[in-house]
């Protein structure tokens, strides 16, 4: 019988949690994991997966300055990669780019602060990697989903550390179907995850050692219809969004929960004037990035007319309003991996192109 605790979380009203106090955010204690890190290079960094600011899109070039595309390694012919679908930025100094090259079940690290070079090749047990995040304050180590699991990968030893799930798919605590994307919390490290197959979020401890939460995803008040989350982003300020679809029938969405799994707003095409609905313009939407002021910004996979979608909160005066910005970009064939840099370069991974594409925000004189 499942648990209090594991049980399916309920659509409550916006703003309202019959449990939690308002504003709550979870909170775990701190983890001694002995095959992470050294403690010296866990105190040198002090980056973390926090976005405070995220810039409007508007703001952004249209043509990116850099594009990944055909790489070299040493002495080997030229590669490329086959499917592009998660990609990250480490915490480190240099901040390479780490990507999932899904279909030759391998991970690639690029430069990104000069000309886009690869750097290292990671193989090994990487049947079909989807998606990664970095793991904040460890420099080197990130998490992967693949197959139908959850690792932790360090990238300097060239080993994992942690695994939850297995080669078969399942709906236990500890067992999943085809997860994809995932964040890690920068206020406490536990790892949200979409667990796409089995429509639900699953949340984690930082080294795996329990599962505390998950929820799972319908079209609002129609629980028999499922829909699959795919990229998801968590801040500062217990906000958790989720794009999610179900192709054809439910073109794309994104879910606005609390980080306990209460839903506060969704976003959609359907026009309903009974919260929590605004009617947006989502055609399958993809990797995602939010900020501690709520805004966020996704890529659509099939909307080439629209390719960006973004929510910015604007308070006017003693009011507050809400702006959806769509806009186009002829670059983006199938962008589905987002990710930003500490300097506000926008990095998206294009799946149709193969490719990773990097853009600046526009320079003022």
């Amino acid at each position: 019988m499942e648990s209090d605790l594991t049980k399916r979380r309920p659509s409550v009203i916006p703003g309202w949690s019959p449990v939690l106090p308002a504003g709550y955010i979870p909170a775990i204690p701190p983890v001694d994991d002995t095959a992470s890190d050294t403690e010296q290079d866990a105190k040198n960094s002090s980056t973390s997966n926090r976005l405070s600011h995220l810039p409007s899109i508007t703001s952004y070039e249209t043509k990116p300055y850099l594009r990944i595309k055909k790489f070299h390694f040493n002495n080997q012919a030229a590669m490329s990669m086959a499917h592009t679908h998660g990609i990250c930025v480490l915490n480190t100094d240099e901040e390479q780019i780490i990507a999932c090259d899904h279909y030759n079940n391998r991970l690639l690290m690029f430069d990104s602060n000069t000309d886009g070079r690869l750097l290292e090749i990671f193989r090994g047990d990487m049947a079909t990697p989807e998606c990664v995040a970095s793991r904040p304050h460890y420099q080197h180590q990130i998490y992967i989903t693949k197959a139908h699991s959850i690792s932790l990968y360090d990238l300097e030893k060239k080993q994992f550390i942690h695994q939850l799930g297995s080669e078969e798919s399942g709906h236990a605590n500890n067992r999943f179907n085809s997860p994809g994307g995932m964040s890690v919390d920068p206020a406490n490290g536990e790892i949200y995850m979409c667990d796409t197959w089995n429509h639900r979020v699953c949340v984690f401890s930082p080294d795996f050692r329990y599962i505390n939460r998950r929820w799972y995803l319908t079209q609002w008040q129609l629980e028999h219809h499922k829909v699959k989350p795919n990229f998801l982003a968590v801040n500062g300020t217990n906000e958790c969004v989720v794009t999610c679809d179900d192709v054809p029938n439910y073109r794309g969405a994104v879910y606005v929960f609390d980080k306990m799994g209460y839903i506060q707003k969704i976003y959609d095409q359907e026009t309903r004037k009974k919260a929590p609905h605004v009617e947006v313009k989502l055609n399958v939407p993809h990797g995602i990035l939010l900020d501690d002021e709520g805004n966020w910004l996704t890529v659509c996979y099939s909307d080439l007319e629209s390719c960006w979608v973004e929510r910015r909160y604007k308070p006017y005066q003693h009011d507050e309003h809400e702006l959806i910005t769509y806009w186009r970009n002829k670059e983006l064939k199938g962008p589905s991996a987002l990710a930003i840099k500490r300097d506000q370069t926008l990095v998206v991974g294009d799946r149709d192109e193969n490719a990773i594409y990097l853009f600046k925000q526009i320079q003022s004189h």
